[in-house]
């Protein structure tokens, strides 16, 4: 029986976020008020959901590690204070190009900074999210039942806006294997009818047409 990854669903959508903002960073015109507005926009969307994400993990999941073995969430506390050190400045870098670009000055030279330090960003945090599903996994598994790990995953459901859940779920649907989608839907199916009905609308908002008529047809 397959046991619980707490972290892999968050971490799919979160590099789908990333890789898109990658992209888009790569064909970005820093002189075009256009490209910059949409840059910039889903550079919220990333930046929203990395200091979330690091705050849950730290306040749930290590907070929890922690009590069981103290010591065990050291490196990853320590990552996510360097890693917010670095997005941070990033934030900071692409919210003074948007300001460059308003006043009609040149944002070629910052835009050439932006896309090195964020390939640098994206790199170190792909590494640590490995780190996370594959050591602090463990770690979990061996100290908690599969019925915690549930508990931890709604305690940090629980906490999120239905906007912020939307937009989450913009980027996880699309990441997910179409078999834990099935998985998530028919749990709430059974469970929750009314969370059930809500991520059904947005399964078909989010998900290529022919995604969607294939799951919504299993789930019948």
């Amino acid at each position: 029986m397959q046991r619980v990854k707490l972290f892999e669903a968050a971490h799919k959508g979160l590099r789908n976020a990333l890789s898109q903002f990658s992209f888009l960073l790569g064909k970005c015109d820093f002189n075009n008020s256009v490209d910059i507005a949409k840059l910039h926009s889903l550079g919220k969307d990333v930046f929203m959901m990395l200091s979330t994400h690091a705050n849950d993990e730290n306040s749930v999941i290590l907070t929890a590690l922690e009590e069981k073995i103290p010591g065990s969430s050291k490196q990853d506390m320590e990552d996510h204070e360097r890693l917010e050190q670095e997005q941070d400045a990033i934030e900071k870098l692409l919210d003074d190009i948007k300001e460059l670009n308003a006043k009609g000055a040149e944002a070629s030279g910052s835009g050439a900074e932006l896309y090195i330090k964020f390939s640098k960003f994206h790199g170190d945090y792909l590494l640590h999210t490995v780190e996370e599903e594959t050591e602090t996994q463990r770690l979990l598994w061996e100290n908690f039942t599969d019925q915690e790990l549930h508990a931890m995953r709604g305690k940090i459901i629980g906490r999120f806006t239905p906007e912020a859940f939307e937009k989450w779920q913009s980027y996880i649907m699309p990441a997910i294997t179409q078999s834990d989608l099935l998985m998530m839907l028919g749990g709430m199916k059974a469970n929750a009818p009314e969370q059930f009905t809500k991520l059904v609308v947005m399964a078909e908002k989010f998900l290529p047409a022919e995604e969607f008529t294939a799951i919504k047809e299993k789930l019948k």
